[in-house]
């Protein structure tokens, strides 16, 4: 079950939520609070899209959703994604094409290069057994980039894109939730 919004910021609250496709879909597209929506449907069907495409490509772990999307705003612009992918499929795919649509996730240029409402990237999830006892290059690399996406996601502007950051902006304010796909024990 997603936890309600939050009266006070008309976000999630703090923390990252498992949920599953359909309670997202149920929660902020198909409820009565966003009938009037002009673009969440529009955006849900991209999502659709850019996954598929995605998950056509390589299993996708799960996937971390973010952004005004997950808020109270009745027209959000676009859904914000970070696809976690074993670094093991992705260095296996050899097709040019492919390599050149995943490079699109990669750099947010999925919605540049096709139009569809998603701001996307996707993280290298590093299977390291012995990460208690020896540091590798692609774990701590894995480490980072999953702990910049977790720090990321928490925080929220507290003004409009244009103005000055500001110290709260950088303190956790609100939520985003987890989309187990393919999971994590795809051979």
């Amino acid at each position: 079950m997603l936890p309600a919004l939050d009266q006070a910021t008309g976000a999630l609250p703090v923390g990252r939520f498992p949920a599953d496709l359909a309670e997202v879909r149920a929660a902020y597209v198909d409820s009565p609070d966003f009938a009037a929506s002009t673009t969440r449907q529009e955006i849900w069907t991209h999502f659709e899209s850019a996954t598929a495409e995605l998950r056509r490509i390589v299993p996708v772990a799960y996937v971390w959703i973010a952004g005004s999307f997950l808020t109270s705003k009745a027209d959000p612009d676009d859904i914000d994604l970070v696809y976690w992918c074993e670094d093991r499929h992705i260095d296996n795919v050899s097709d040019v094409r492919d390599k050149q649509i995943l490079e699109l996730f990669a750099k947010n240029k999925v919605r540049t290069q096709t139009g569809l409402r998603v701001d996307t990237r996707y993280g290298r999830w590093h299977v390291h057994p012995d990460a208690d006892r020896v540091m590798t290059a692609q774990h701590l690399s894995y480490s980072q980039t999953r702990g910049y996406w977790d720090d990321f996601w928490l925080r929220m502007r507290s003004g409009a894109k244009t103005d000055p950051r500001v110290r709260e902006d950088a303190l956790p304010r609100r939520g985003y939730l987890e989309v187990i796909l393919d999971g994590v024990y795809v051979v």
